[in-house]
């Protein structure tokens, strides 16, 4: 009888070594980890390169900075300027229209409507003053008519004041 050679258990042990997921995980990890060394060499490159250009740039800055800095200043005078110039036009617009209202009022006398209508009755009682003299003059020269049309006109006068004086405060209300 021949003997039998039994390779089952070999192939289970190969099978359970190609199947096993430690080491299907383990294969992958090595395939990660050899991406993330080559993601971190070209990171790497990546980051020195930027160091370099930014050591260049800021050496560059310094060289140039004087130039800029005289170049913005100038254009931020310019403009300064201009803006003064146009708030001094507009102070100039408005000293000489202000100037021209001085002229015409100067040319006025400015006097509240109480006093002006004070002065008109004044006037009238004046004038009515007038006219009574004249009337008792040519009948009798000295007599007591004369003192009756003074007490009248005056009457008037201050009857006049007081409404000019009142009327309006009670219109007002």
């Amino acid at each position: 009888m021949k003997k039998k050679f039994d390779f089952s258990a070999e192939i289970n042990e190969a099978e359970a070594i190609k199947s096993n997921p430690p080491n299907e995980y383990l294969e992958e990890e090595n395939r990660l980890l050899s991406l993330n060394i080559k993601e971190l060499a070209s990171l790497n490159d990546n980051v020195h390169e930027m160091s370099v250009n930014l050591v260049n740039s800021l050496k560059f800055l310094q060289e140039y900075k004087l130039a800029i800095a005289k170049d913005t200043q100038e254009q931020a005078e310019k403009f300064g300027q201009t803006v003064l110039d146009k708030f001094l036009h507009q102070i100039q617009d408005k000293c000489n229209d202000t100037e021209q209202k001085i002229r015409k009022a100067n040319r006025y006398i400015s006097m509240p409507y109480i006093a002006f209508y004070i002065l008109i009755i004044m006037l009238v009682a004046l004038s009515s003053f007038f006219v009574s003299i004249i009337v008792a003059n040519a009948e009798i020269l000295n007599s007591s008519l004369i003192w009756k049309v003074v007490a009248c006109c005056t009457l008037i006068v201050v009857i006049g004041i007081v409404m000019a004086i009142v009327v309006p405060k009670i219109l007002d209300k």
